[in-house]
């Protein structure tokens, strides 16, 4: 069997004997990297650092959408296919074919706003690619958006990267969140290379001052060179195109088996070294003396009242956000009632003429007519406003991510003084199920007694305070079904702010519990762990050489 194989059987065997479930993810992504045939090439970065435009231009086809606001929703694979298509895949496991043109309507902040339709991924085929059978390029969700979904789908799939090109634009040229993107990547792969976008928005002189300047900064940041390549999807730029497929692209596709090798390597030794860490930890706490190891448990254990401290907090802050939840979707569906109501009662001017004569088939038909007419203003309306209605539950979220990471700094503080070991930890995600339309119900125009007396009542006659009372109904429903798309979204964001309440707080227990129950390893069992703990820093040697 050869050193990664071992490696990958000997984390299996400790992640089961001493429950790491943390780490299995990452398992599981170096034995697929193992197997995989071909080599993907992520671009990550901030939104609007030109991502997909990037993917367009090399792919030769306008396949990902493009926009000036944050567009790019769900991962998207695109590879080279004889024919060309799109495989979507749903967070279900169904899967659906669909046409090239059509993938933009799952991976579109536009038209799959907050992931709505609860897609996975999306796996494009293209001929145009033919040039580069052996690459996957993934264009990920733009990171520091308004969105918090997208930034936490682009890192979450930041362990999977084989090789990784940090987009940054010329304007500002670097951030902190750029290096901190990069040491995270570092971490699963050892190909990182920066593409700077929009070169063409600066005269040469000012390009290669930007490009030395994040060449300085990255060599004072890390030991490894990151080669930056300058790009525009401009005419008469074509240079940059080329200077990165024959720098970056081909080299990398001419020799695919050492680079999967150093890739894999590359996330066998993050792998190796959390699961080290763990063990480690149960190690020193083993080795201690019962009266030891129950004075530092002791110690320990003031983190429950932290942790209870902390889940009150987290349910304040739910509780906090479901109060003001219905007045923030009010505020925002105000200003769409006059317009609404003006549109469909201009509308409804235009369709009078064309509604039956029979007083009984009128009101059937201006019941019908006017419920589609308000079922497709308040889809448009609860599209258009999705972002604003949502946002309680952003607030919550980041707010529960500082919570959890100040929790989580605590307890890796304690640890860290007690036994010598941080730890890590990961932050909840809940994205909200917005409804897929509008509860739209019209009430009767007309009691029974009007139906029974319109036989005996002459049209002409009738026209007049029917077609009155018509234009009172629109207002009327208009106001009434706005309220009822009121309620509907309060009841969707209060229940995903309170499902991510419960995550955050099972999280927090999960935490506690996992260390605690690794700092309990007796001593009878400490040449055990010392074994395995020994069986792991060899192998991380083994595979390193």
């Amino acid at each position: 069997m050869a050193p990664n194989e071992q490696a990958l059987e000997l984390v299996s065997e400790l992640a089961a004997k001493y429950q790491l479930s943390s780490i299995r993810p990452l398992l599981e992504i170096c034995r697929n990297t193992s197997r995989d045939s071909t080599l993907s090439v992520a671009v990550l970065g901030r939104f609007k650092a030109g991502k997909s435009s990037f993917l367009n231009h090399l792919i030769g086809r306008d396949v990902l959408p493009v926009g000036v606001v944050p567009v790019t929703s769900v991962v998207t694979e695109v590879a080279y296919g004889p024919t060309d298509g799109a495989t979507v895949r749903f967070d279900d496991r169904r899967t659906v074919e669909v046409e090239l043109q059509e993938v933009r309507q799952y991976v579109s902040e536009v038209e799959n706003p907050l992931n709505r339709k609860h897609v996975a991924s999306v796996s494009a085929r293209v001929s145009t690619l033919s040039d580069w059978p052996e690459l996957r390029f993934i264009d990920t969700p733009g990171l520091e958006s308004a969105f918090a979904h997208n930034s936490e789908a682009s890192l979450g799939w930041v362990p999977n990267v084989d090789v990784a090109l940090v987009a940054i634009s010329v304007d500002p040229p670097l951030s902190e969140h750029d290096i901190e993107l990069i040491r995270n990547l570092f971490r699963y792969t050892p190909r990182i290379a920066i593409l700077l976008t929009k070169a063409d928005i600066l005269e040469p002189a000012q390009l290669r001052e930007v490009v030395d300047y994040i060449r300085v900064q990255l060599k004072a940041r890390f030991d490894q060179q990151i080669a930056v390549y300058p790009y525009s999807t401009r005419p008469g730029f074509e240079s940059l195109k080329l200077a990165l497929e024959s720098q970056l692209l081909k080299p990398v596709a001419a020799d695919i088996g050492s680079q999967r090798h150093r890739i894999t390597e590359r996330k066998l030794s993050t792998l190796l070294s959390d699961c080290e860490q763990y063990i480690a930890l149960t190690l020193k706490s083993a080795e201690m003396l019962d009266s030891e190891r129950s004075s530092l448990l002791k110690q320990l254990s003031t983190e429950e009242t932290s942790m209870a401290d902390t889940s009150l907090e987290i349910q304040l802050i739910a509780r906090h956000a479901m109060a003001s939840t219905r007045t923030t979707i009010e505020k925002a569906l105000a200003p769409t009632e006059r317009p609404i109501r003006q549109r469909v009662l201009e509308a409804f001017e235009e369709q009078s003429t064309r509604l039956p004569a029979s007083f009984a088939r009128l009101i059937e038909a201006f019941s019908e007519w006017l419920d589609d007419q308000l079922t497709r203003e308040l889809v448009a309306t609860s599209g258009a406003k999705r972002s604003e209605f949502v946002r309680p539950l952003a607030d919550v979220q980041r707010q529960y991510q500082r919570v959890l990471q100040n929790f989580r700094d605590r307890l890796s503080d304690r640890t860290f003084t007690l036994f010598g070991v941080p730890l890590k930890t990961t932050e909840p995600e809940i994205v909200p199920e917005p409804p897929k339309s509008p509860d739209v119900k019209i009430g009767r125009a007309f009691d029974h007694s009007w139906e029974l007396l319109s036989p005996l009542l002459p049209m002409s006659l009738l026209r007049g305070p029917v077609f009155k009372r018509f234009r009172r109904k629109i207002a009327d429903e208009t106001f009434k079904n706005l309220s009822r798309l009121t309620s509907q979204w309060e009841d969707i964001v209060t229940a995903a702010i309170l499902g991510l309440q419960r995550e955050a707080e099972r999280r927090l227990v999960d935490l506690l519990s996992t260390v605690q129950t690794l700092v309990s390893a007796s001593s009878e069992g400490a040449p055990e762990i010392r074994r395995d703990l020994e069986r792991l820093q060899v192998m991380a040697g083994t595979t390193k050489n």
